[in-house]
């Protein structure tokens, strides 16, 4: 995330972002200031998630079973820090 200050206006832009860490990222830092507009990319901002933890298991078992039977699998990605 950013700060333009613009005529006296402070703009803070950011992309998707998540106040929660996991294994790959850090949690987003609250800026210390207070902006007069934000711009915020907010993919999943209205979505209710289970813990990481409980989605990250249904992945890797599902994963783990489709390989055991002798499958194949490909993960589409559409953004760099949930592909890694």
């Amino acid at each position: 995330m950013f700060m333009a200050d613009i005529a006296c206006v402070r703009v803070l832009y950011t992309g998707d972002y998540s106040r929660e860490e996991d294994c790959h990222l850090c949690a987003a830092e609250i800026p210390h200031f207070s902006p007069d507009i934000c711009v915020i990319e907010s993919t999943y901002a209205v979505q209710l998630h289970q813990p990481w933890n409980v989605r990250e298991k249904r992945f890797t078992d599902v994963i783990h079973s489709t390989i055991s039977q002798g499958g194949r699998v490909l993960i589409p990605a559409f953004a760099l820090g949930r592909a890694q």
